[in-house]
């Protein structure tokens, strides 16, 4: 399963000033139980969103999503 990179996440998120990135709200359920980006941790959506974890749930719950970066569901998804 392929991960997400920088590039993936600006479709599915936006950035702040401080370059702190936040989901989408129809994909924000997923993060609900990972610290928030602060300036002292900027990236912790951002990085639980390249797992191969996160492309199995967006590939699960929002096939479309995932389809719009580039991830197709594996042989055991199907």
């Amino acid at each position: 399963m392929k991960t997400l990179n920088w590039a993936d996440l600006r479709a599915l998120g936006k950035t702040d000033s401080a370059q702190r990135w936040t989901p989408r709200p129809e994909i924000a359920e997923y993060f609900s139980t990972i610290r928030s980006p602060s300036r002292a941790y900027p990236h912790s959506y951002a990085r639980a969103a390249m797992t191969k974890k996160f492309s199995r749930w967006l590939t699960d719950h929002h096939p479309e999503l995932a389809s719009q970066v580039g991830l197709t569901p594996t042989e055991e998804q199907i």
